[in-house]
């Protein structure tokens, strides 16, 4: 456990250091939730109904920008890539640590790392924009206590998706048309283009039956009291069963590609 760990303390401690990435990235979410608060707001004034109030709309749309670097699909890790790339993962084999582990602990790191120099500025700002632009308090505090609680297991299966499509990189020359196909099809189904309380039934339908609104959807309705507090309980045992097999699944993989790894040129 000690050496995972300290893979983890190491690339949290890097992902600090970029400070002025996390800078520009405010300013993209800043703009970013603005802009979907004006478009929103056409929709609102010309009388279309959804699942969600204005004000519930409002917080689920500024919580979904302070914690986007935290849940983002498509979070890499350049070294993890390149050394599959170059066939240095080889020698990684060769460690007496699981791999899986080790690059796990790297992946929700390097997400934690970017979501803290985010998710603070984007709530201090937005608590304090006008009323009817401004990111509210929780409904309550069962309501507060299942956000964080669904939020920490939505970061975790976030991480075990991402092993997988890093896994899966093994069959693959290049990992742009995998990392692009993954990255659309989780941002959509996981409410972070469009709320799924705006989405046909048909859709939300296959949304509750996939993974991604666990890690998105699932956190902000509950801050925001758009579910309730025993639908929340029943969820949260709806990701630890996700948890579970995604990360038996990815360790499987991981042994399997070990067992028939081919280095180009060696």
């Amino acid at each position: 456990m000690r050496p995972y760990l300290s893979f983890f303390k190491l690339r949290f401690a890097t992902g600090l250091q970029y400070r002025f990435s996390a800078i520009a990235g405010l300013a993209t979410q800043f703009f970013w939730g603005i802009m979907m608060l004006f478009i929103y707001e056409a929709f609102y004034k010309n009388g279309v109904s959804s699942g969600m109030t204005w004000q519930e709309l409002v917080s689920y749309i500024w919580l979904g920008q302070a914690f986007f670097a935290l849940l983002f699909f498509r979070v890499t890790d350049v070294d993890i890539m390149e050394s599959i790339r170059t066939g240095q993962v080889a020698y990684e084999f060769v460690k007496p640590l699981n791999l899986y582990w080790m690059w796990f602990s790297k992946i929700i790191a390097k997400r934690l790392s970017a979501g803290v120099l985010r998710f603070i500025p984007v709530i201090l700002v937005t608590i304090l924009l006008p009323s009817d632009y401004s990111l509210k308090g929780p409904v309550s505090l069962e309501g507060l206590i299942l956000f964080v609680t669904t939020m920490i297991l939505g970061l975790i299966i976030s991480t075990a998706l991402a092993m997988i499509i890093h896994t899966f990189m093994f069959y693959t020359t290049t990992s742009k048309g995998l990392f692009n196909i993954y990255g659309n099809l989780a941002d959509f189904f996981s409410g972070m283009v469009i709320p799924i309380a705006f989405m046909p039934v048909a859709i939300q339908t296959i949304c509750y039956v996939l993974p991604f609104r666990l890690c998105m959807d699932l956190p902000m309705r509950l801050y925001i009291g758009n579910i309730s507090v025993v639908e929340g309980i029943q969820t949260v045992l709806v990701q630890i069963a996700w948890i579970l097999a995604l990360v038996l699944f990815g360790n499987y993989m991981m042994k399997k590609v070990s067992k028939k790894l081919v280095v180009q040129g060696g």
